[in-house]
């Protein structure tokens, strides 16, 4: 038998070179466009306690609804390490007892004591939603940046983002 073709040994270099090249071009760790990954930032939840919790929500069930007009960035609340809670309600200043179980994803509030000014009618409303929130044992979770305080029964509570 003769020669092998010269043609015929490229062709074949050709093809095997694309079936490596193919090969690696399917490696399931590559990484893929951002138009389909969903990317979440990489930094960890925020702290329940030393963090401020801005109010931006207030639920009823599993409903949120939007704060009273005019009254976004009013509400807010910092749980300290020494068991205590301080901040605005929406119109006055609160502060008290606040036991966190982290085990349970609760928080007990004590009584709390708060000024005693009087407010426009939206921010009067944000607050008396508020405090009706921060009385006895609630339920908490932590999502990223968001904190979730819900009351029970009835499903009360309010939602409040770090910053």
């Amino acid at each position: 038998m003769g020669k092998p073709s010269r043609k015929l040994s490229t062709t074949t270099a050709v093809l095997a070179g694309l079936l490596a090249v193919s090969a690696c071009d399917t490696d399931p760790g590559r990484p893929q466009p951002p138009r389909e990954r969903v990317l979440r930032s990489a930094e960890p939840d925020a702290p329940l306690t030393t963090t401020r919790w801005t109010v931006n929500g207030l639920l009823d069930a599993d409903v949120t609804r939007p704060l009273p007009d005019g009254t976004a960035g009013r509400a807010y609340l910092t749980f300290g390490k020494d068991g205590q809670v301080q901040g605005n309600a929406g119109c006055n200043a609160v502060r008290g007892a606040a036991t966190v179980s982290a085990d349970e994803h609760t928080v007990t509030f004590g009584p709390l004591g708060s000024t005693r000014m009087m407010c426009a009618g939206p921010e009067m409303q944000l607050e008396q939603a508020v405090l009706g929130v921060l009385r006895g044992k609630v339920g908490y979770r932590l999502d990223h940046r968001t904190l979730i305080l819900t009351a029970t029964p009835g499903g009360k509570g309010l939602s409040a983002t770090s910053g």
